[in-house]
């Protein structure tokens, strides 16, 4: 049965995206994907791009190209977060760009999508790249972003996952019975 563009933005457009009904969708589901990465809305294309990576299909891997070469970083975040879903081929082929890229959190995102057995041609690539500086290292580096803490957000505070202001996971003013209505 044929997915439609409907049934797919039905998956996507959540705040929270349910990427194992995403997968249920299919190879038919790719075309559409493929359509959202290249829609220009940075949000909805870096959705579908996660998305193509936990279907199977040679297809998905051309979304995936697609994404990798996206103006928007945030779309190729996604892409270098889901490689990992893919073959070790197609893995590295992704990944030997996304490692260099001009973004410093794609290339974060995509050297910790560096599987340990990488293949020669990937461990090359990264032998050929400067060391990327330490998280949390100096604000004042051009291209290095702004500074984090193990991984954290700005603001964010280690240990609690949650942001300054907040308690047990909930902001100023909301009560436990908010989250439950």
């Amino acid at each position: 049965m044929p997915v439609t563009m409907e049934e797919v933005r039905a998956v996507l457009d959540p705040e929270e995206p349910d990427y194992a009904a995403a997968a249920l969708l299919g190879p038919e589901a790719l075309p559409h994907l493929r359509a959202l990465v290249e829609s220009g809305d940075p949000m909805l294309a870096s959705k579908a791009a996660y998305a193509a990576g936990v279907i199977d299909g040679d297809e998905a891997v051309e979304v995936l190209r697609e994404a990798a070469q996206s103006d928007e970083p945030a779309v190729r975040v996604a892409a270098a977060a889901t490689v990992a879903n893919l073959e070790a081929d197609a893995s590295a082929e992704l990944l030997e760009g996304l490692v260099a890229d001009d973004d410093p959190g794609v290339r974060r995102v995509a050297r910790a999508a560096v599987p340990e057995d990488a293949p020669a041609s990937l461990r090359a690539r990264l032998e050929e790249l400067p060391d990327e500086p330490p998280e949390g290292g100096d604000a004042g580096a051009a291209g290095s972003g702004p500074p984090t803490i193990g991984g954290l957000m700005p603001g964010e505070q280690p240990g609690r996952g949650t942001m300054p202001g907040e308690r047990g996971g909930l902001m100023p003013g909301e009560s436990p019975d908010d989250m439950n209505g």
